[in-house]
């Protein structure tokens, strides 16, 4: 009974807390994927089934099975994906064998693998079986030696082998997963394997069973170690109960028992779908592939048929999972494929200072297959230097937060991209869109803009309370400002004072620049010591349809799901600067608002420091 009176008290603090009708609700702990439309580039005019990795020199390197000659290909990348060397050809076919599905791995002294699974053509022979091989370099891709060997299956195609994946252990064991018939020649069931190397893939043992389910297959495998210390093997997985088609599905074992006497069976509760009670997201999950972020959480990527799609044309999905690798959500579509396009055989790859690219083979009805790279990254909350920018509708070459005003990129679910950014100073916060839009409307009941809105308190609520603000932000150059109030969002007859908005349009972009007062925010001034949320969201208004998009996964109304927002503290907060005669106080020195010294300022504000006076000054 204390244990009841307990929660109910806190339930009458947390009414009063949060008002009534509030909700409280758990924050959202998760980064968000964003992913940059503009970066889209082939890198393989034809090919299937590419992997992709950052080498230890900043490089990208990416592998395919490639046409023309026909083998495995590579080729790199020395700026983050935008310009990539012509394909080598590092695993030409033999006769009457096709190299496929290749992956790659760069361990930790360097040496690079490349692994794939050599399919003999019919008519079978036994002189040409299906198998696993690599090709290895350790002088950063500029030579190779190989093929090495893995492991050979049957000669036939009913008892073959496919899809190799590596891992490296922390001790610097390494790891070959495939998928395997060849223990199951009288059936067609198939086991995922797995093949040790303890001298960085130059020789490798038996191969071991990692994964079973009977009269089932397990297939594609890929697999991270997670920060709990758990080896996570992602698989796509056809046989469970009252499910139809492949799903992809996660098997464990720490690190510890490394697969060593244990395997996962298809009634172990080490087997897990990771949509196992969203089957909407579920809708076929086939071609997997796992990968881990710096901050431990998880990527899950695979081809499926959610949104209303026929077989034959899946499209790309990504997920972001917990640390454990479990729990995903989040879920976009990098490329977002027409009904009747593509994009199969895919994976992602995490890349240096939060970047992630996605690659796939994307063809449609007047495309052949080619190998495709997007580039996204990884916000885990959103921030706001100090500084004041000048209000013109216009990036004048101010210095905001993040390079080129892209703290905050979205159009992966409009196709157009826009990019926001925050600063603030003693007096505003301030704010910058840049939407690229072909058909700019201001003639509909919708009309295009961008929606600011901001949760003052950090209050994670599911319904708008006070301390919360929404303002859109229209083209057309006014402003809607609510306030949250009693679970509604309420507007304000007259905007508060001091608010300043320019727009600046082109012919197919607007920019959209704001000043809101903090006094407008129901705050005295800059605090850096608060935690706020805020969530950014595109109103883009077409000919026949109105879209929306917003950072992915936050929904308009509850704050819970919106990202934290910090102020970057500064020794500028809170120092007045009024404009004080200098007198003979000794030479003048300009600084920008970040704190760097600036020989010839223009067009701004700037600190101004004569000796001891500071002052800050509008330069013209």
């Amino acid at each position: 009974m204390k244990g009841l009176k307990k929660i109910l008290g806190l339930a009458a603090v947390m009414s009063v807390a949060f008002g009534a009708g509030a909700r409280y609700h758990a924050p959202y702990e998760y980064p968000r994927l964003l992913w940059d439309v503009a970066t889209q580039k082939v890198i393989f005019q034809s090919g299937n089934y590419s992997r992709l990795i950052t080498l230890q020199d900043g490089r990208l390197m990416a592998a395919a099975e490639s046409y023309g000659p026909s083998g495995i290909k590579v080729c790199y990348s020395s700026d983050n994906g935008k310009n990539w060397t012509s394909p080598q050809l590092i695993a030409p076919n033999p006769d009457k064998v096709g190299n496929a599905v290749p992956d790659l791995v760069q361990l930790s002294d360097g040496t690079i693998l490349v692994g794939y699974n050599p399919r003999p053509g019919s008519p079978y022979s036994e002189d040409r079986k299906f198998g696993i091989r690599a090709m290895r370099s350790t002088d950063n891709g500029e030579t190779w030696e190989g093929p090495i060997y893995i492991y050979d299956a049957s000669h036939k195609g009913e008892d073959g082998c496919w899809e190799p994946s590596f891992l490296e252990m922390p001790d610097g064991e390494v790891h070959c997963y495939f998928a395997n018939e060849h223990p199951y020649t009288t059936s067609g069931e198939q086991e995922i394997s797995m093949c040790r190397s303890f001298d960085k893939g130059l020789t490798w043992g038996d191969p071991e069973r990692v994964t079973f389910r009977a009269n089932s297959r397990d297939g594609m495998p890929s697999a991270i170690i997670t920060d709990a210390g758990e080896i996570v093997v992602i698989v796509e997985d056809n046989g469970h109960p009252g499910y139809h088609g492949f799903r992809a599905t996660t098997m464990r074992c720490s690190v510890e028992e490394n697969w060593h006497d244990c395997w996962v069976s298809g009634s172990s509760p080490k087997r897990n779908m990771i949509f196992a009670n969203e089957t909407d997201k579920g809708a076929l999950s086939a071609a997997p592939y796992i990968r881990k972020l710096p901050s431990g959480y998880t990527l899950a990527s695979w081809q499926g048929l959610a949104g209303g799609r026929a077989g034959g044309n899946e499209d790309m999905f990504v997920a972001v999972g917990s640390k454990d690798a479990r729990s995903f959500m989040q879920v976009t579509r990098p490329f977002k494929r027409d009904l009747d396009s593509r994009s199969l055989w895919n994976s992602i790859n995490v890349g240096f200072d939060n970047k992630v690219f996605a690659l796939g083979s994307l063809s449609g009805p007047n495309q052949g297959a080619q190998i495709t790279l997007l580039a996204g990254s990884m916000l885990d909350h959103v921030k706001a230097e100090f500084g004041t920018p000048v209000i013109d509708g216009a990036f004048t070459g101010e210095t905001w937060t993040a390079e080129k005003c892209e703290q905050i990129v979205l159009g992966q679910e409009c196709r157009t991209r826009s990019t926001h950014d925050f600063l603030y100073d003693n007096d505003n916060l301030y704010f910058f869109s840049y939407v690229q839009d072909n058909a700019i409307m201001t003639d509909q009941i919708e009309k295009d803009g961008v929606y600011l809105t901001l949760d003052m308190k950090n209050t994670p609520d599911t319904y708008p309370q006070a301390g919360m603000y929404r303002l859109f932000l229209n083209v057309d150059g006014t402003i809607t400002f609510t306030t949250g109030e009693s679970n509604k969002w309420k507007a304000v007859d007259v905007l508060p004072e001091g608010i300043q908005y320019a727009v600046n349009q082109g012919r197919s972009y607007y920019m959209l620049e704001i000043a809101i007062p903090w006094k407008a925010l129901g705050v005295s001034g800059p605090n850096v010591e608060q935690t706020m949320r805020v969530n950014v969201e595109i109103s883009d208004r077409r000919a026949n349809e109105h879209r929306k998009e917003a950072i992915p996964d936050t929904k308009a109304n509850q704050s819970w799901t919106w990202p934290e927002f910090r102020l970057v503290p500064s020794e500028l907060v809170g120092v007045d600067a009024p404009v004080v005669d200098a007198g003979n106080a000794g030479p003048v020195e300009y600084y920008n608002l970040q704190g760097m010294r600036v020989k010839n300022p223009r067009g701004g504000v700037y600190i101004r420091r004569q000796g001891a006076v500071v002052t800050k000054e509008l330069i013209k």
